[in-house]
């Protein structure tokens, strides 16, 4: 089965994108108005986020987040043979903020989110990174799904850990030149492990895991955004966050990345995973 999903997926990732987005606009079509996948999630995550819109102004966040995800689908497709010269074409980055691992001689994290298009960046940031990424990553259910995921994500030479296996890899990765990279917005499954922080208008569980990593071996921490330009053009935009964590408050870092990505959010909500039960954890009080 997974042999044959790759050749589909490669020989399809073969066309050139101005098809490729054709197709998406048929996907658009399809999910936003036949099946209608996920729109009541979609629209309550949006009317809890932004009570301050009208419905009218959700409506439109919904249909342009609906076509971003059906460009994300056709782009990650297409990363299956895309070279990194067209990817650099494609994604503008300061790259030069990560120099200063290399000057200090130090590890570093970056704490992304699921913003449009994560999968493009993800293997970009290994071959533009001074240090090797290493991200962490939640296996899917499906085998030959996830063996196709584990390929494109790692075709770059990006490390992946799965992350129930966090804890017995941190120390010996750690020991390497490495920039850890977060998608530090995922829903944590194990609601009684988590920071609860106010985020959009809501009480929401984040991982712990990050900050753990930083404060204990003093990683240099960054925060990212992507933007979208245009279809199929972004940016990525880095901060050095953090250059001591040691020296933080427990849940500081957390609390600092929440802030980032909310204001990031709004600055472009239509680019920011709604479809996703984002809050299916409850806070307790």
């Amino acid at each position: 089965m997974y042999y044959l999903l790759f050749l589909i997926f490669y020989l399809v990732s073969l066309l050139p994108l101005r098809v490729l987005f054709l197709v998406s606009d048929l996907l658009f079509l399809l999910l936003f108005y036949v099946l209608k996948y996920r729109i009541q999630v979609t629209m309550h995550n949006l009317q809890c986020s932004f009570p301050e819109k009208t419905e009218t102004e959700r409506r439109q966040i919904a249909r342009k987040y609906y076509k971003n995800l059906c460009d994300s689908i056709v782009e990650t497709v297409k990363l299956m043979s895309i070279s990194k010269t067209q990817l650099d074409k494609r994604i503008q980055c300061n790259w030069e903020a990560f120099d200063l691992m290399t000057q200090q001689d130090r590890n570093g994290q970056a704490y992304m989110s699921h913003q449009f298009n994560w999968e493009w960046a993800t293997v970009l940031c290994n071959w533009r990174a001074p240090r090797r990424f290493t991200g962490l990553y939640m296996p899917l259910s499906n085998t030959a799904f996830n063996r196709i995921y584990l390929y494109l994500r790692g075709r770059s030479g990006t490390r992946l850990i799965a992350v129930q296996d966090m804890q017995q890899e941190m120390a010996r990765v750690q020991n390497e030149k490495i920039l850890w990279g977060f998608i530090a917005d995922q829903n944590p499954s194990d609601p009684k492990r988590v920071s609860w922080n106010d985020f959009l208008h809501r009480k929401t569980a984040f991982f712990k895991g990050p900050e753990f990593v930083a404060r204990r071996y003093n990683n240099l921490v960054y925060f990212g955004e992507i933007v979208k330009i245009k279809r199929g053009y972004y940016e990525i935009k880095l901060k050095l966050a953090f250059d001591n964590p040691r020296d933080t408050k427990e849940g500081e870092i957390t609390e600092s990345y929440v802030q980032h990505l909310e204001q990031s959010i709004k600055r472009q909500p239509e680019n920011w995973v709604w479809s996703h039960r984002r809050w299916k954890h409850q806070y307790a009080g």
